[in-house]
């Protein structure tokens, strides 16, 4: 196997990064937070059909979880699924923004990007 078919691979060596902050506080809601999680992805030739059977989601969902129009009949990702689908996209975005909508201090957030590096 040559270097460019592993290089697809090589982006879920590392655990989740930590996303920086001022991204986060830009997303105004959860569906905000989802769509940035997967925006920064680190795999980014990455399908929703491979999001989906790699955190175990299912494909129609998944188009609703990202699609950019936020009408109340949209599913939303649900918490349970959250780890899954930040470890497929490799960054914690959307566990950021719940924690800053629980008040996390500036403290446990330094603690969590140590954590992380």
């Amino acid at each position: 196997m040559d270097q460019l078919q592993l290089r697809p691979l090589l982006g879920r060596l590392e655990g989740p990064a930590v996303v920086p902050p001022e991204l986060i506080r830009g997303c105004r809601t959860y569906r905000e937070a989802v769509r940035l999680c997967w925006a920064l992805r680190r795999v980014k030739n990455m399908t929703l059909r491979q999001l989906a059977a790699e955190s175990g989601l299912l494909p129609q969902h998944v188009t609703d979880y990202l699609h950019q129009d936020d009408r109340p009949t949209r599913r939303d990702l649900p918490a349970e699924r959250i780890g899954a689908f930040e470890e497929v996209c490799g960054n914690t975005a959307v566990s950021q923004w719940v924690a800053l909508q629980s008040r996390l201090t500036v403290l446990e957030e330094v603690q969590a990007m140590r954590l992380a590096a």
